[in-house]
């Protein structure tokens, strides 16, 4: 769902929030975690991007609304590419090759084979106690 098409203003406390959340996120992941963890050089700019952030988020919050347009712009494309090409490299790497060797195999585990001499394909609960919708797992 497209957050700037669904809400055309912005509040102040929602702009503070994310400058605020920017502000703390960018030298945590950028200044702190990535070059602990990879023994990288101690940058200095997600530091002050996390002052820019934090500074207009107190004082300033409208002047992060264009920042705030391009951040949910660009997570509406990853959302596009996490649905479409992610699920479809899925699909076809996991879920095709699985159906395909049940095939081989012969198993239907969804019994599904189409038998004329039934009457019904209704399967018939095991047990019929009063109390099994009280703790159905």
């Amino acid at each position: 769902m497209n957050l700037q098409k669904e809400k055309n203003h912005l509040t102040m406390k929602e702009l503070r929030s994310f400058g605020l959340i920017m502000g703390a996120l960018f030298p945590l992941i950028f200044g702190i975690i990535i070059p602990w963890k990879f023994e990288y050089a101690w940058p200095l700019w997600p530091w002050i991007l996390s002052g820019f952030f934090s500074i207009n988020a107190i004082f300033l919050p409208q002047a992060l609304k264009p920042i705030y347009k391009i951040w949910i712009k660009l997570g509406d494309f990853l959302g596009w590419i996490n649905t479409r090409v992610i699920l479809g490299i899925m699909l076809y790497a996991v879920f095709t090759p699985v159906g395909l060797i049940l095939k081989l195999l012969g198993k239907d585990p969804m019994a599904r084979k189409f038998q004329p001499q039934l009457k019904s394909y209704r399967i018939k609960p095991d047990s019929n106690e009063n109390n099994s919708m009280e703790n159905p797992f």
